[in-house]
Parts: C-alpha cells; structure tokens; sequence
C-alpha cells in the first residue's frame, strides 16, 4: 500500500513540474503582446495629436495670411479705383473746356478750327471710355472680394433681402453688396442699402457703428440716439426731424423699418457724424470719408450714399 502511494505521489509531482511551464509560457507572452500593443497606440495617438497641431498651425497661418492679403488687394482696389476716378474727373474736365472752345470756333465761323478740336474731342471720349472699361473691371474685382467676405449663407440672405425690398418698392434702386466704403474699406451688410425717391437709405445701426458711434434705443421716446465723440444725433420714429447736439434738424425721409432692420438717410447721419460722402451713379458706388476737404462728387444729384444694419424697434 505505501509503496502504491509513493508511486502516486512521484507521478502527481512529475505531472506538476511538467504542466506549470507550459501554463506559464502563455502568460508570460501574452503580458510581453499587451505591452507592446500599447507601446504601439501611445506613438500613433503622440504622432495623431501632433499632425493635428501642425494641422491646425498651418490653417491659422494661412488664414492669416489670407487676411494680409485680401488687405493688401482691398487697398491695391481702392487706390486703382481712386487713381483712375480722378483721372476721368480731370478728363471730363477737359473735355467740358474743348467742347465750349468748339461752340467758340463755331460761333465765330472758324470751320477749320472747330473741325480740328472736335477731333480732339473724339479722342478724349474714347480715352473716358476706356477709362470707364478699366474702372468697372476694378470694381468687378472689388466685389469679387467682398463676396469673400460672406459665407454662402449669408450671400443667400442678402440676396433675399434685397429682392424683398426691390418687390416693396417698384420705383427704388437696391444696391448690391460692397457698394459702400468707409475711408476705403469696404464694409459688410447683412442687408441692402437702397436709393428710393433721390433718397438713399441705409440699416442705422451698422452705418452708425461702422463711422464709430454708439447706439442705444429710448423706448419711452422711441428715439435712436447715436454718440460719436462729443457729437449726439438722435433720430425718432416717424419723424422727418431730428437733433444733432440738442439742434433740430429736418431730415429727407422718417425712419423705416425693413428686413428686421431701421434705414434712415445716409447723407444726413454720415454727415452729422462729421464724414463726407461722394456718390459714383455710373458705377452706384458710395465712398464715406472723414477727409477735411469736400471730395469731388461726380453726377451728385441727390442724397445719396449707402449701407447696411439695423437698431432694433426703431431699434431695428
């Protein structure tokens, strides 16, 4: 009977010195597996986050870059635009003078004379021509970079504010986006400004706040009031007058809701605010600025100027 034991005892041993190993091999490389495994995904998460930077890096560099650049253009624009107006405003000048001088020659019977500067008036209304082509190619070049100025969304609700307000109003001239700059940038609207009756009317609170005033709204009185500096405009609903520091002031059209915006006349608040404004009716581009001389207004013959936002209840 011991002897039985002993023999089932040194088997049970063998059996147990022979498993464990093998047991034990797997788990051990199934521990070396795992470690691997998550050496492996820390680099590629390491490696993921750091494209993501320099992903993000390169995006922010080139969006500023972007920036300088629509800036350097904007201002390229506007001064290609500034050159050639004042040319073609020197131009017409010419050419007024050698048209009275042909009315002179004919007057006096000089045919040979007056044969010889019409001529010369020929060319000169096809060198303004010309410089009517170049300054309608700058212009197109200027929208084209305010359209960048949008998203398409918001072009899209442009567009639809000024297709409602042309249906609204049959005999007014809506105006396209970037028809309007301040000092020579161009400013962004979210809605239209338009010219109806000589009149041109605009959103109050983004021209006001784009030539530096503050608005706030008095419900009590229903007065916009608007400061800029040491200047106070304040405008009433539905009225043709208003104040500017604390003088009455008749204005050429009341207040106006429309689009969820209030427009009033350009003319009178960008003047009130101390701005000047000229206004290209071949081109229907208005250009604000706070120059001390008057600029030169070419074919001005009505409040005109433009712009876009709102002050909400008059406030729009």
């Amino acid at each position: 009977m011991k002897k039985n034991l002993k023999l089932f005892f040194a088997i049970t041993v063998a059996m147990s010195v022979s498993v464990t190993p093998v047991a034990a091999k797997p788990a051990e490389g199934k521990s070396n597996v795992s470690a691997s495994q998550k050496e492996t995904k820390e680099k590629e998460i390491s490696s993921a986050i750091n494209e993501t930077d320099d992903a993000k890096a390169s995006s922010q560099k080139t969006e500023v870059n972007s920036q300088a650049n629509k800036k350097t253009f904007r201002n390229e624009l506007n001064e290609q635009k500034k050159d050639l107006q004042q040319e073609k405003i020197s131009l017409n000048q010419q050419l007024d003078d050698l048209k009275l001088k042909y009315e002179n020659l004919i007057a006096s019977g000089d045919a040979e004379g007056a044969k010889s500067v019409l001529e010369n008036i020929t060319a000169l209304n096809q060198q303004i021509q010309d410089m009517n082509a170049q300054i309608k190619q700058t212009i197109n070049e200027r929208y084209m970079l305010v359209k960048t100025m949008y998203t398409n969304e918001e072009l899209a609700e442009f567009s639809n504010a000024k297709e409602l307000i042309s249906k609204m109003y049959a005999d007014a001239e809506v105006l396209s986006a970037g028809s309007v700059t301040i000092n020579n940038n161009l400013i962004k609207f979210d809605t239209p400004a338009y010219i109806k009756n000589g009149v041109t009317l605009v959103p109050l609170r983004a021209i006001s706040e784009a030539l530096g005033g503050e608005v706030s709204w008095d419900a009590e009185t229903q007065t916009v009031v608007i400061k800029n500096g040491d200047t106070v405009v304040q405008i009433t609903a539905n009225s043709t007058t208003a104040t500017v520091n604390g003088e009455t002031v008749k204005i050429s059209a009341p207040p106006t809701k429309n689009c969820g915006r209030t427009y009033v006349p350009l003319r009178f608040l960008a003047e009130a605010l101390g701005f000047n404004t000229e206004w290209d009716s071949e081109n229907e581009q208005i250009a604000i600025s706070d120059d001390v001389e008057t600029p030169v207004q070419e074919e001005s013959t009505n409040d005109s100027v433009s712009t876009s936002d709102e002050v909400a209840s008059v406030q729009g």
